[in-house]
């Protein structure tokens, strides 16, 4: 088998991934999880009280506990955005706008990923002060100045968040009021650290190598001026996409990708877990076990493309 940057490559941070992480480092492989940020939807619960040996814990933490899990075995974490994935000579080839990286086995658990912004320097500056989730990020940008972007509830929770935070907060939007939230946006006006930008729109992320300002147009008058800002929060919502994936998956029909009871795709060697297959039950300990479950599927993959026997048991490390 040809070598590989990495054994396996997980595409997605939240339940699902984090959870394969931590089997697939467990099982002594090398481990790369690219996502763009921690924790996907279980981020933004407030909290969770039905998983087992966890009475009751907010949905972040119990995601950063995950994410502090695998990485204590060694897996590592690219905050970037996948653009590509190709199999070649037994070799998968994963692409993002930063990086190629190729691994012996992917296993696809990105369920729903935030909407971009989808403007110069957005992608350039991922993990760089651009983030997707102000639940997770938000204690890093305490007294600094941020700007939001969004029409979402996510968005105007994000304003008050950072505010909280002592944060000054510029806050994007693309209309002029936000109906489905009157309460919530009466109190993010009645922030003195909130700036209200609306009627407007994000239309570049700039900086050197991190974040500096963006660039705000009127969507009246197309009037553009430069906000400075050490962090840029974009809370637009998520989406299921598996475009960049091709033709190495089977979809149904809400495109969610088919697996086997092992986790396989149609394509040896690549995995999907979690939200992102047809699971009936979206539940944290649902995912958590689905990815568990497709990490030691890949690792008897890898072992079998090795010639070596492949033991699953994980009672302990070694």
């Amino acid at each position: 088998m040809s070598d590989a940057q990495y054994d396996v490559i997980i595409v997605g941070g939240a339940a699902a991934g984090l959870t394969a992480a931590l089997y697939a480092s467990r099982r002594a492989l090398k481990t790369l999880v690219i996502t763009k940020s921690i924790g996907g939807q279980a981020a933004l619960t407030p909290s969770i009280e039905n998983y087992p040996g966890t009475q009751k814990i907010s949905g972040i933490d119990l995601m950063m506990q995950f994410q502090a899990h695998a990485a204590s075995y060694g897996a590592e974490f690219a905050y970037e955005t996948v653009t590509s994935l190709k199999k070649e000579n037994n070799v998968f080839t994963v692409a993002t706008h930063n990086a190629t990286r190729t691994a012996r086995a992917v296993i696809l658990a990105f369920g729903l990923t935030p909407r971009n912004l989808d403007v110069p320097g957005e992608i350039e500056f991922q993990g760089k002060g651009v983030t997707y989730c102000a639940t997770c990020d938000a204690p890093l940008y305490k007294n600094k100045t941020t700007v939001v972007v969004g029409s979402t509830y996510e968005a105007l929770d994000a304003a008050l968040l950072l505010a909280k935070l002592n944060s000054k907060v510029t806050l994007v939007h693309e209309k002029k009021d936000y109906p489905a939230y009157t309460n919530l946006f009466e109190q993010v006006k009645a922030s003195p650290l909130v700036t209200l930008a609306l009627e407007s729109r994000v239309t570049a992320v700039m900086g050197d190598t991190v974040v500096r300002k963006v660039e705000v147009e009127d969507v009246n008058t197309h009037e553009k001026r430069e906000v400075e800002c050490a962090g840029v929060f974009v809370e637009k919502g998520h989406k299921i996409d598996s475009s960049w994936v091709g033709d190495l998956v089977e979809l149904d029909k809400k495109r969610s990708i088919i697996v086997d009871p092992e986790n396989r795709t149609k394509t040896e060697g690549l995995f999907a877990a979690g939200d992102v297959t047809p699971l009936r039950d979206k539940q944290v300990v649902v995912s958590a076990g689905d990815g568990a479950k497709a990490a030691l599927s890949a690792y008897a993959y890898i072992q079998k493309q090795i010639g070596k026997p492949a033991v699953a048991v994980d009672w302990k490390h070694g």
